[in-house]
């Protein structure tokens, strides 16, 4: 295909618009129930602390779980705000809904600067048709879809390390200085977006190894050892940036390392298991598993697959640009690919990544007389089955929330002072003062407790709230069988209503499977629940999926993750039988 520059610019101009719509369309979603999506608000939060007092910001608990970057450009697109506006007031829900869009807003912003930055780094590596190719399968990829649509510390940094495979290629063609440095401080703005994004700096190792500035022969070993001096510099420039941009870590290094242990390396490694990595406990092939649900539902089948081919093709290629390429995918999955955790989350780089190895694939395949009609069809294929996995997830964003609904429906079916069994869950739906009235600074989740008597506690907020907590009281190894079952029987009698979401449900199926001993009260307890087994009868049930007109893509096969964000499902009980 002859395509003038002007012309791919044009084509260009029209994905990138395509993206950015699919991006920004409806982030007021779910709002003003930040509560909702649990790395919102570990990102909105500790932004909003950040303007009152640094230390304290520093000091709350899992701070420094994220990088900053985000925070920091959250402050800065609200004082702008502000500044043309008004102060927003986190007590006012209006203002609250402005605050999270103004966040979302950035990460939507990132994820649509992304698309024409790959289409960049596809040209650079195969021509315009390949950047083209490239930009379209990111733009309809549906991960970097959705996950542009939250104020969470991904997409930024996904763009980052992006940007430093843009300079990985230029320093494999001509190893300038300049364009060391330049890929150190995109390989620091990468890691202070998120720690993971410091994998790019191996992807910058590649393009120095393979780069012509390297010394022709063994003598003298001066000039290999001034070469090797020289290929620290992205390194020693990416740590200054870090630090520069989070002084924090250097502030209170203690902290930082008992938040990075706590909350990443310990659990990602296995030494613990938090409860929300339950999805996980049964999971043998960690893996493969990245191939089989992550990819599968992230991107969709035929990108994948095209992906997955386009990686093996570059290898095959045997040219510098195209091995700088093939090492963003690789090198990632070898670092990342470790973990016992994989959320699908953690995948969203190689979006970008298989986005650009389909698109290099396709245009190398389609420039060859003898297999363009197949080619065609193959890559016609991958775009409109991707395009159409996007639209239809849109359906996601453009129902209202499951949760809400919930809460809706609450009000008008279930009187004041009813007795309500609730959950420990990001995803309950907002009641009582919290559904009209939110505050930010409160959490509205109530959380367990060790005790029985924070197990029992109540709340009456319009309605008399009990929980069932089964976040901490009824974690395998606390309690025996037979107390497990006193306190479920005895929660269950002080109400006539419960209402829940499908997290717990999921993660006890699957903490049953890995340990029946710790596990099977609680996970018989949901199994009698469903059957009609302890008095309560299932009336409601609120859930969206992705869908274009009656076609509805049912995922919940996917990762947890990927439902539990944006579409979980929600169940209301309703007695059927006098308590005992």
């Amino acid at each position: 295909m002859n395509l003038t520059r002007t012309r791919a610019l044009w084509i260009l101009a029209a994905i990138t618009a395509a993206g950015a719509a699919l991006r920004f369309y409806n982030l007021a979603w779910g709002t003003p129930y930040h509560h909702f999506h649990m790395d919102e608000h570990y990102v909105l939060n500790p932004a909003d602390m950040m303007r009152r007092d640094i230390r304290e910001t520093a000091m709350s608990g899992k701070f420094f779980m994220y990088s900053p970057l985000l925070m920091y450009l959250i402050n800065i697109v609200r004082t702008v705000y502000e500044a043309v506006s008004h102060p927003l007031n986190l007590t006012v829900p209006r203002d609250q809904i402005t605050y999270m869009v103004l966040g979302r807003s950035i990460s939507a912003a990132f994820g649509t600067a992304t698309i024409p930055l790959v289409y960049a780094v596809g040209a650079r590596v195969s021509g315009r048709l390949a950047g083209l190719l490239s930009a379209a399968f990111l733009a309809f990829a549906v991960l970097h879809v959705r996950d542009s649509h939250f104020a969470s510390t991904d997409i930024s940094m996904v763009f980052f390390t992006v940007l430093a495979l843009w300079c990985a290629l230029r320093l494999v063609e001509r190893g300038d200085l300049g364009w060391l440095v330049a890929s150190g401080i995109a390989v620091g703005c990468a890691a202070v977006s998120k720690y993971t994004g410091v994998f790019v700096l191996g992807v910058v190792g590649v393009a120095y190894l393979l780069s012509p500035r390297r010394p022709a022969t063994l003598r003298p070993v001066t000039s290999w050892i001034f070469w090797a001096l020289r290929g620290t510099i992205p390194i020693i420039v990416a740590v200054v940036t870090f630090f520069l941009l989070d002084p924090l870590v250097l502030m209170y290094p203690d902290k930082f390392l008992f938040d990075v242990k706590e909350q990443i390396t310990d659990p990602l490694r296995g030494l613990t298991r938090p409860m929300f990595m339950a999805q996980f406990a049964d999971l043998t092939h960690p893996r493969l598993y990245w191939f089989t649900n992550l990819l599968w539902w992230g991107l969709g089948p035929a990108l994948e697959i095209l992906g997955l081919a386009g990686v093996v093709w570059l290898i095959a290629r045997r040219d510098k640009r195209a091995a700088v390429l093939a090492a963003f995918p690789i090198i990632y999955f070898l670092t990342a690919g470790r973990t016992v955790a994989p959320m699908i989350r953690y995948s969203i780089p190689l979006a970008p990544a298989l986005a650009l190895s389909a698109g290099v694939f396709g245009a190398d395949w389609l420039s060859r007389r003898r297999m363009r009609a197949v080619a065609a069809v193959v890559v016609g294929i991958a775009v409109l089955t991707t395009a159409l996995y996007a639209l239809a997830y849109m359906n996601i964003f453009r129902q209202p929330d499951a949760r809400v609904e919930a809460s809706r429906w609450l009000v008008r079916n279930v009187p004041a002072n009813a007795k309500i069994l609730v959950e420990p869950s990001q995803n309950t739906p907002p009641m009582g003062s919290y559904f009209t009235r939110t505050d930010f600074h409160t959490d509205y989740v109530k959380w367990g407790g060790r005790t029985r008597a924070e197990a029992e506690r109540e709340r009456h907020d319009y309605y008399h709230f009990y929980t069932l907590d089964t976040y901490v009281y009824l974690m395998a190894d606390r309690h025996d069988d037979e107390e497990k079952r006193r306190y479920i029987s005895s929660q269950l009698a002080r109400v006539d209503w419960i209402v829940i979401d499908d997290t717990y449900v999921q993660w006890y199926q699957h903490l049953e499977a890995a340990n029946p001993a710790g596990n099977a009260v609680v996970a018989q307890h949901y199994r009698d629940l469903f059957d009609g087994k302890l008095g309560f009868e299932l009336i409601q049930t609120f859930k969206v999926y992705p869908a274009l007109s009656r076609w509805r893509i049912i995922d919940d096969a996917a990762e947890f993750t990927f439902r539990l964000f944006d579409h979980p499902t929600v169940y209301i009980f309703k007695r059927a039988t006098p308590a005992r």
